[in-house]
């Protein structure tokens, strides 16, 4: 009885400490979502972290301390959401400057890449953060989540990254290229080793000596049409970010 009694008590327990966990994947101290926005926002992404074994948080403040994006996203991440099994990210937003940032762990940049995977989730929420949906932009981010992770374990890469197997274009065509040349070269050694075939220079190379004699040698110049074209002009800028996540303005 006392052992029934016990085990009572700690399924309790478990679940207390369950709902508590799930209960702080959303914080809100700007005071943007309502209490009902939170808790519906809170079962959405739990069911994504349940199915996925991963860790979710969103934070909005007022202010970064600072202004550290960064420093402050990974550290939100690395305090509370760095122990899922196939690893965490985190959204934060502050409202003070109107910025946001996305951090991920070491495992979750695997599968949510910052070349490909974390622009696909900017363009997911970024539109309304900027028009003050912000229950419409962390549901829109967890559902970038989820899509994203699905990619993940259905093909076994990440999003944009190429499947086992497939064949990458550039490198193809610069075999192609390669065996292009390697063709030519091997034509043109193997044309030299023929002892009864010569390049010639000249159209005189065909004729055999003194066979022939050429008396009048001039050209007769018919016309010429000249062709201008204006040179085009061409730009090109390039940028990078950090490993781990990223982030921008709203």
């Amino acid at each position: 009885m006392l052992k029934k009694f016990l085990s009572l008590i700690a399924l309790i327990l478990l679940i207390s400490f369950s709902t508590a966990s799930a209960a702080q994947t959303v914080t809100d101290k700007a005071g943007v979502l309502k209490d009902t926005e939170i808790e519906l926002l809170n079962q959405k992404i739990h069911a994504v972290e349940q199915t996925h074994k991963i860790k979710i948080g969103v934070a909005f403040v007022k202010s970064v301390v600072g202004g550290d994006m960064v420093t402050a996203s990974d550290d939100i991440l690395y305090q509370n959401f760095a122990n899922g099994k196939n690893g965490g990210i985190v959204l934060l937003v502050d409202m003070g400057n109107r910025k946001y940032e996305m951090a991920t762990d070491t495992r979750m940049v695997e599968q949510i890449t910052d070349s490909d995977g974390i622009p696909f989730l900017k363009d997911r929420f970024t539109s309304d953060l900027s028009a003050g949906n912000y229950y419409g932009a962390v549901n829109n981010f967890a559902d970038g989540v989820d899509e994203l992770m699905t990619y993940y374990e259905t093909n076994g890469v990440a999003y944009g990254q190429r499947k086992p197997g497939e064949i990458d274009p550039m490198a193809a065509g610069l075999a192609v290229i390669i065996a292009i040349f390697l063709g030519v070269m091997i034509r043109s050694i193997l044309i030299g080793l023929m002892s009864n075939v010569h390049h010639a220079t000249a159209a005189s190379d065909y004729l055999k000596k003194n066979s022939v004699k050429i008396f009048d040698n001039h050209d007769t110049f018919l016309f010429m049409t000249v062709k201008r074209r204006a040179k085009s002009s061409s730009s090109s800028s390039s940028g990078g970010h950090r490993g781990g996540g990223g982030g921008g303005s709203f």
